[in-house]
């Protein structure tokens, strides 16, 4: 299976045949999937972008990846405690759907 990668800039690469998926998760099936410090600073700034959205959610959202019936955050962390700081009860992710054969997937348009 071919990975989906996360560029440095939060800009996703998207491999033939797999398609992004966003939805809104409950606060209680996240967790996060890398659990290093995170910098108070960072932390602050998701807070501030947050804050002055109001209810409306963020773009790019948190991605990452269904384990179980767990959402596993692999970038957004940030924004993902943010959003709990801020009593938020859902937040907006994306995640990869499993591969599809390219010849299930639309054609594209002509122009």
């Amino acid at each position: 299976m071919t990975p989906i990668l996360f560029a440095e800039d939060r800009s996703l690469a998207v491999p033939p045949g797999r398609r992004v998926v966003t939805g809104y998760v409950h606060v209680d099936q996240i967790v996060l999937g890398c659990r290093a410090r995170m910098a108070i600073g960072d932390v602050d700034r998701a807070y501030q972008r947050r804050l002055q959205l109001g209810d409306h959610q963020p773009w790019p959202c948190p991605r990452g990846e269904w384990v179980g019936e767990r959402f596993q955050v692999i970038d957004g962390r940030h924004d993902c405690v943010a959003a709990l700081m801020l009593g938020l009860e859902h937040i907006l992710v994306a995640w990869p759907e499993p591969a599809t054969t390219t010849a299930s997937l639309p054609a594209p348009e002509a122009a």
